[in-house]
């Protein structure tokens, strides 16, 4: 049974910060670290000092949370972004407490950011490549680099690791036009991007929404509820994700280490996938939907004889992963400037899917014995990594390896160039 809550003040350069401390750990929930006039505004540094009471979770705010060691000083930290399709999603997932990190003496912060719109829709004089979801995330690290330290971090050693959307923002952060020296590197999890830019769709939006897609104009629809309005345009998006940065070009990346991973089956478990790959016209259906994926029918072909040595009866489940997050894993690996490494997640008992990895990586797969398991060594493996900057296995290289983990065994395997087949249909040969 857990221990009282003990209120716990630190001093930080931004104000003092009350949270809790129970079990030998200091929760700091909801931390507001930036001022945002208004939804579809810029967000601007915090100025001065304001004291926080942080001792409840408040996951409407745009903030973040910190989980650490009672005695922390100097501890590696780790900064998770989450995922959510640019639409949802909070810095208090219920499913990444930081309680095992911490445990382990490594201090964990989650941070939120503004979603949907109000984060990533782009209007007339936005500078290029910023989306306001995005620079949100840039001033948490910065009041990071400010405050960390009275929490017992090292501000000299953080890991920026993020998921699905989460992974293509901390991607984007790392890009040379917004790094700014925040973390040391990056642990990617299945990065998933849009296949165009916003720009390219913003005329589908308005139709949708029925305004003009400007400041003025969105800022009054909140006050409405735009929400049946945007159904309707994200549903045009249905095999995609409606809204985020684009395009990823790995070779705007800055030069540190990164780390991209996907799962085995990433979409298997998509309704829509699995109704059309149960028809018994599932390739051919398949194969009509290639261009809507990015794919062109002659490439879809060549894809289609590689990945049926994986999974013959899942050739949409397959398409939608592989266009949705694998083309950028594999785009990442292979020519970002810095060292790169891959990683894949796989099951025995059933297929890996999307957010599969989520519990073993973070600890929190109610391993509450402290035996050794598939999800503690994955946890000791990301502890290791955002202490060390060492990922233990070979780079990707011209050889193209890529660790395979099992999540139900924990087995390792080294394997080569898994996702070669998928870079070959989305890109040309000269970008290989």
């Amino acid at each position: 049974m857990s221990s009282a809550q003990i209120p716990v003040t630190v001093a930080t350069a931004s104000g003092r910060i009350t949270g809790v401390r129970r079990d030998g750990l200091h929760y700091f929930h909801s931390v507001r670290y930036s001022t945002i006039p208004s939804p579809f505004s810029p967000a601007k540094p915090q100025e001065g000092t304001c004291d926080q009471d942080a001792r409840e979770p408040h996951p409407e705010d745009i903030a973040l949370s910190i989980t650490a060691p009672a005695d922390a000083a100097e501890c590696p930290v780790v900064v998770y972004i989450h995922g959510g399709r640019y639409e949802h999603g909070t810095h208090e997932d219920p499913r990444l407490t930081g309680t095992t990190n911490a445990r382990h003496g490594v201090i964990q912060v989650q941070v939120g950011y503004r979603v949907g719109l109000a984060g990533f829709a782009r209007f007339d004089g936005d500078e290029a490549d910023r989306y306001r979801g995005i620079d949100d995330c840039l001033l948490a690290l910065e009041w990071l680099q400010d405050n960390i330290e009275a929490f017992g971090g090292d501000k000299t050693n953080i890991t920026l690791v993020g998921q699905s959307a989460g992974a293509a923002m901390s991607l984007w952060l790392a890009r040379r036009d917004h790094f700014r020296g925040g973390f040391r590197r990056v642990l990617a999890l299945s990065p998933a991007f849009p296949r165009d830019r916003f720009e390219h769709r913003v005329a589908d939006l308005r139709k949708c929404l029925g305004v003009p897609i400007t400041r003025q104009a969105l800022e009054k629809l909140e006050l409405e509820s735009p929400a049946k309005g945007y159904a309707k345009f994200r549903k045009k998006y249905r095999f995609d994700v409606a809204l985020g940065p684009a395009p990823l070009q790995a070779e705007e990346l800055a030069d540190i280490p990164i780390v991209v991973t996907s799962t085995r089956d990433e979409f298997y478990d998509m309704p829509a996938a699995q109704r059309i790959d149960k028809m018994a016209l599932a390739g051919f259906i398949t194969s009509y939907l290639s261009p809507k994926f990015g794919i062109s029918h002659e490439r879809f072909k060549q894809w289609r004889q590689l990945a049926h040595y994986v999974d013959p009866q899942r050739p949409m489940g397959r398409l939608i992963g592989d266009a949705a997050v694998r083309r950028w894993a594999a785009q990442v690996a292979a020519h970002a400037p810095g060292p790169t490494w891959m990683m894949e997640f796989t099951r025995t008992d059933s297929p890996a899917v999307h957010c599969a990895e989520l519990g073993p990586l973070f600890g929190d797969s109610g391993n509450e014995a402290g035996e050794e398991t598939p999800a503690s060594e994955l946890n000791e493996w990301l502890r290791h990594f955002a202490t060390t900057g060492k990922p233990g296995f070979p780079s990707y290289g011209d050889d193209h390896n890529v660790l395979e983990f099992d999540l139900d065994t924990g087995e390792r395997r080294l394997a080569y160039a898994t996702l070669d087949y998928v870079a070959a249909a989305f890109y040309d040969e000269d970008d290989l």
